[in-house]
């Protein structure tokens, strides 16, 4: 590099990138940092300190800012190689990603890069970062760039404002408290507990004041004399963000308090290098290093779709995930010096550049887009896609939501007048996707019905944690529980008809309160033989019978389990899979009943004491004595866990012969 960038380049400052960006490829290729993605945030406090320091040279040597040219400078550096990026994987997801969901959500993400809010797509789309959904979005990686590119649209204005309330002075002041303010208002945020995109993982404004921090030591232009000193610095900067790979996991709340960890390391290492003879900084600025933080964009940009690719096609593969990452590196060399390096230091029209770098991506992914939504044009990729794509009728009118029975909407209840005994379904999804059976049942018994479910909380009273939800989740869950129990106290008699995943059983995600035992456990077997007796005892208290569903045969792997040897999940069948008949799983009953036996003889054991109504359903499922997916033509399954909505219709027999039984009376 030569020229005035050459004069102001800290190799230190490129070996803290190669670090954050080492770090966070460690994180996606499965190795032992639970706290890699913070690699990310180190990027946000090198962006804010690098921008800030050279739009400060800028303003010294002119008075102004050359908005136009900043952009175009910005554009140039980060778009081109982006758009190749985007482009390819397009290519690529239109052959390994399913056309059943994951092809759009990474189209919508590939138009969302190229306009900027990667992030917004992604939150709407995709997700939380640390979801299922998360790691087979090929572009999950963009977010960042957008919040990156998000920032330079609005910086660069808030200090030329300060700078203008200045010239007078010549001080920094006025910009140091406009980034202050900028700071302290962002890191507020992180505060407050919010379900909001625009509040969490993604937004930019609640990682602004990563960049903030960057820019205020930028601005403070503050200068460590002492080696000895600057040595300290950097080996507590080089330490917190060291340690912020272990201490900080994905069940952290992030970003928040803990964010400050390797932000502040990042912060103190970008100190220290201003003294330059301290042995951490001229480590960094190893020449090895320093040549992987040159090329830590481009690395940044492939890792992560190569990697989603390598495990549609490996999935069973733990180490593929490493390979994948290591491979990575040809096409991001590759791109950092035939389109990366020389777009950036070209000096062709504007107008061209910006119109070849993004027409050529945005087609592709538009392309990808409309196939996709049209199913292919296949009539069996279209069948696929309705089934997986269909929500139960529960969920289509909001009775999944936590709302505690008592409170239903209108729209939850069915046969409202009619002179039966009522029917109410409680439960989690698990219970939702009996809606359509217990509909037809509620008009053939002529009985009301109420559903009134939650996904992710069995009807079970017992306090639990749930790696998946957060603090809100579980208060609503618990909430949701204990407000309906104490509803039935209050009602006439009715029929409950309790179901749920039993992956509360075996999922070692779940940790019983106050004995801290984990799903999949002896202890956890106890408690919850316990908690379900309980429940059904207090239900039948009240006057009502008690009807238990024993779980479906489940396709889905269990968090802390050994691998189940039957799994499907449609969203991983490519189209070519799906024209070829082999998107669907099979297994034997006996493997199913060996499956699901813990739960399955605790409520048996429970019905047996407590006199409640079992409804196995594993016959119609399994005929023949084979779980299938797929029966014939018919979708029994729209996912690993859930049956479709009509094959929920054709089990409303099973439930009709189970509740044809003599009304419960006062």
């Amino acid at each position: 590099m030569t020229g005035p960038a050459a004069e102001h380049r800290r190799a230190d400052i490129q070996g803290l990138r190669a670090l954050a960006v080492i770090v966070v490829i460690a994180f996606h290729a499965g190795l032992p940092v639970p706290g890699g993605f913070v690699g990310v945030d180190v990027f946000f406090v090198i962006s804010g300190f690098v921008i800030t320091a050279m739009l400060m040279r800028e303003w010294a040597s002119s008075g102004r800012i050359a908005f136009g040219t900043f952009y175009l400078r910005r554009f140039r550096r980060l778009t081109p190689a982006l758009a190749l990026m985007v482009g390819v994987t397009m290519i690529a997801a239109a052959f390994l990603l399913s056309p059943l969901g994951p092809q759009e959500t990474a189209a919508q993400t590939g138009i969302g890069a190229m306009l900027l809010v990667a992030n917004a797509v992604i939150a709407a789309t995709t997700g939380g970062y640390f979801d299922a959904r998360a790691e087979i979005n090929p572009l999950l990686n963009t977010w960042s760039l957008s919040v990156e590119e998000q920032f330079y649209l609005v910086f660069p204005a808030l200090l030329a404002l300060g700078w203008l309330l200045a010239r007078r002075s010549r001080r920094q002041l006025p910009a140091i408290l406009i980034v202050s303010a900028v700071a302290v208002s962002s890191f507020a945020l992180t505060l407050i507990p919010s379900d909001s995109p625009w509040l969490g993982f993604y937004s930019p404004f609640t990682r602004a004041w990563e960049f903030a921090i960057g820019a205020l030591l930028a601005l403070a232009a503050v200068r460590i004399r002492s080696v000895a000193l600057a040595t300290v610095i950097a080996v507590a900067g080089l330490a917190a963000v060291l340690a912020s790979l272990w201490l900080i996991d994905d069940s952290t709340p992030f970003p928040g308090p803990w964010t400050l960890l390797p932000t502040v390391g990042a912060l103190l290492l970008l100190l220290a290098g201003s003294q330059s003879a301290n042995p951490v900084s001229r480590s960094l600025g190893w020449r090895p290093i320093v040549a992987i933080g040159d090329t830590s964009y481009s690395l940044y940009l492939w890792h992560w779709p190569v990697i989603v690719f390598a495990a549609a096609l490996w999935p069973e593969t733990a180490w593929v995930l490493v390979v994948a990452a290591v491979v990575s590196i040809a096409p991001a060399v590759l791109s950092y010096r035939y389109v990366e390096q020389p777009i950036r230091l070209s000096r062709g029209h504007p107008a061209i550049l910006v119109a070849a770098t993004l027409i050529p991506p945005l087609a592709l992914a538009g392309g990808l887009w409309w196939a996709s939504a049209n199913g292919m044009w296949s009539p069996r990729v279209q069948a696929y896609k309705e089934v997986v794509q269909s929500e139960g009728i529960a969920v289509q009118r909001g009775c999944d939501l936590g709302i505690p029975a008592g409170q239903a909407a209108p729209d939850c209840t069915w046969n409202a007048n009619a002179p039966g005994t009522p029917l109410i379904l409680l439960g989690d999804s698990n219970a939702a996707h009996f809606g359509e059976a217990l509909i037809a049942t509620s008009d053939e018994l002529d009985r009301p019905l109420t559903i009134a479910t939650y996904t992710g909380c069995p009807f079970i009273d017992v306090r639990f944690t749930q790696s998946a939800f957060n603090q809100e989740d579980r208060r609503t869950c618990r909430a949701y529980v204990a407000k309906t129990l104490d509803w039935l106290d209050t009602q006439p008699p009715s029929t409950v008809v309790l179901s749920a995943s039993d992956r509360i059983w075996e999922g070692q995600s779940y940790e019983f309160e106050p004995s801290g035992a984990r799903g999949g456990t002896p202890e956890a077997y106890a408690v919850l033989e316990e908690a379900l007796e309980s429940t059904v005892r207090r239900i039948e208290a009240a006057g009502h019978q008690v009807v238990l569903v024993q779980t479906v045969p489940q396709w889905g792997t269990i968090a802390g389990r050994e691998h189940r040897p039957y799994v499907w999940d449609p969203l991983e069948c490519t189209t070519f899979d799906i024209l070829a008949g082999a998107c669907q799983q099979s297994m034997p009953l006996s493997a199913a009943e060996e499956q699901h036996a813990a739960s399955r003889t605790a409520i048996e054991s429970v019905a047996a004491r407590t006199g409640a109504t079992v409804i196995d359903l594993f016959e119609p499922l399994c005929p023949e004595e084979v779980c299938s997916t797929l029966q014939g033509e018919i979708f029994v399954y729209r996912d690993s866990t859930h049956i479709s909505p009509g094959f929920s219709l054709m089990l409303a027999p099973e439930f009709i012969t189970a509740l044809r039984a003599p009304p419960v009376t006062e």
